[in-house]
């Protein structure tokens, strides 16, 4: 399961060391096929190849680690891309969201805490999967009395799986990735001189929603005017902006 988002594309490393017996990209032919550019990938590899690419990976791993991440099905082909189309959506919660699981990021959070029901839905396509963890490899397989269930509803993630995830640290890095591209757009010209040198902002916005996580408020729900403020208190804003932004209050 590749994430094509991730950089360099690994696809593209694939295709070029001719690992690849089979490959479809999943949103082709769904509601998210005008994503098809960037669509993750199932990606069938040869069986002559496995051990080159094993040795390869140890040698010279993704340098992304969002790439994605591999696993064994006795399955056939068509029944396995039938099955990440489906769970490419699942309800948070009362909310339907596009579910990135083929992100190793996001499936390295979750994978842990998975319980029957999430193996025998989820996971029905998977025997053993193989994710990387910090510089190591780690395996998770099927537990007993998780059989496989092709069900026709719609996946819901389950309260403790959104508690682990909205408690974790990848959550909180894509509140703050989330609420950087917001600022930039709401706010290009302040934005840019608040981005000097590069990689100012974005420290900027940790370091506030750190200070809001201090006095327990929801990251998830925090909006440009209360930023602003947090900046104009601090002294960050630049002379023009603050003095805009005094008179307007």
């Amino acid at each position: 399961m590749i994430n094509t988002l991730s950089d360099p594309n690994p696809v593209k490393r694939f295709y070029a060391h001719d690992w690849i017996e089979e490959a479809f990209p999943i949103y082709h032919g769904t509601a998210l096929a005008h994503l098809a550019e960037v669509s993750p990938w199932l990606v069938k590899v040869k069986r002559s190849q496995l051990f080159h690419l094993g040795k390869m990976l140890d040698s010279e791993p993704f340098s992304d680690p969002s790439w994605g991440w591999a696993y064994q099905s006795q399955l056939d082909w068509r029944t396995q891309i039938t099955h990440w189309q489906k769970y490419q959506f699942a309800w948070m919660g009362e909310e339907k969201i596009v579910f990135r699981f083929f992100d190793a990021r996001i499936a390295r959070t979750l994978l842990p805490k998975l319980g029957r029901g999430d193996w025998a839905l989820l996971m029905m396509p998977v025997e053993d999967c193989f994710i990387e963890e910090s510089e190591t490899k780690v395996i998770y397989s099927r537990p007993p009395y998780a059989e496989p269930f092709i069900s026709p509803a719609d996946y819901i993630l389950s309260e403790a799986l959104i508690k682990v995830w909205r408690n974790s640290e990848q959550a909180y890095l894509n509140v703050i990735d989330n609420f950087y591209i917001q600022f930039w757009e709401n706010h290009p010209t302040l934005a840019d001189s608040l981005d000097e040198p590069e990689g100012r902002l974005i420290a900027l916005i940790r370091e506030w929603m750190d200070e809001c996580q201090q006095k327990r408020l929801d990251t998830a729900y925090l909006f440009d005017d209360l930023f602003l403020r947090y900046l104009d208190e601090k002294g960050y804003l630049p002379d023009m902006t603050r003095s805009a932004n005094a008179v307007s209050v």
